[in-house]
């Protein structure tokens, strides 16, 4: 994929494997690719051949666990990232690809690595270690649980950050710190999208007691453009691993789909993490982007 804040966004090929009755309402985001169609229970290695990315939308029945192998499949050893949309309905799919196609949209060449944990001195600690590696290459705001409360967090992500990376507990239905962060904790109307939130934490991807996973429903409720998730259990010392490889990648990634793919090269735990949204969301801030006051 060509290198966004390089030299603005070159063709990207992209997998569109979906109903039919999906595609009309996945035009905005589609118009930003060179697409390819492809019917729905087609194989990943087939259709991921010359691709740069590939995203799978189908019945909100189906969990990212079971759509998907990984964050990405492999065509003659080059990884193509890989993506799930549950389609819930026609409201929720439209305001996916009006929020993705907005982020393609976005002047800004800054990259802002929002830092996300939860109130316990390991997480504080690796929260410092991600923001120490990030802030080599661009700027970063601290927002872990230490800093500020739920209310002041869930504004900052709606002023459109490019990157928001949390580490801590999480759940099914959300991360358990900012006192038990949840989907419908944002507004309706969400503001500037988060190019892409990362939770590196437990199941925030599962379908476990939920409908819908914490990652999807960020995706289909319009707050981030993209979502990456475990769809299980996880461990601290793999995902501290994942932190750091994310926020030194970040300024050479174009994309979530790069940066995710450049960070699960060779490890052994990367199956257990999904891409939810758009694979190609570039990392970019809302042009109108500010940072959050902290008291």
């Amino acid at each position: 994929m060509g290198a966004v804040r390089a030299g603005g966004p070159g063709v990207v090929n992209v997998v569109l494997v979906a109903p039919s009755a999906a595609r009309a309402l996945l035009a905005p985001l589609t118009a930003c690719w060179s697409v390819t169609h492809a019917a729905p229970g087609s194989s990943l290695a087939e259709v991921a051949r010359g691709a740069d990315a590939v995203l799978v939308a189908g019945s909100r029945h189906r969990s990212p666990r079971t759509v998907l192998p990984g964050p990405m499949v492999l065509d003659d050893g080059r990884p193509v990232p890989v993506a799930w949309l549950p389609l819930v309905d026609a409201e929720s799919t439209e305001r996916f690809a009006e929020t993705a196609a907005s982020v393609h949209a976005r002047a800004s060449r800054r990259l802002t690595v929002a830092v996300l944990g939860q109130r316990l001195s390991r997480y504080e600690d690796l929260a410092g270690r991600i923001a120490r590696v990030a802030s080599a290459h661009g700027p970063v705001r601290r927002w872990t649980s230490y800093d500020i409360g739920r209310s002041d967090l869930v504004d900052g992500l709606r002023r459109g950050p490019a990157l928001a990376v949390y580490v801590g507990h999480g759940r099914s239905i959300g991360w358990v710190g900012y006192a038990g962060l949840r989907a419908h904790h944002f507004p309706s109307s969400p503001g500037a999208p988060v190019g892409a939130v990362v939770s590196l934490a437990c199941r925030t991807a599962s379908r476990q007691r939920t409908g819908l996973s914490f990652s999807e429903a960020l995706v289909v409720r319009g707050i981030a453009a993209s979502a990456v998730g475990a769809t299980g259990p996880t461990l601290h010392t793999a995902n501290a691993r994942w932190a750091l490889r994310v926020a030194d990648g970040a300024s050479r990634a174009a994309t979530v789909g790069e940066l995710v793919a450049a960070a699960a090269a060779a490890d052994p735990h990367a199956d257990f993490y999904r891409i939810v949204g758009d694979p190609t969301a570039p990392l970019l801030d809302d042009p109108s982007f500010e940072t959050l006051e902290v008291a």
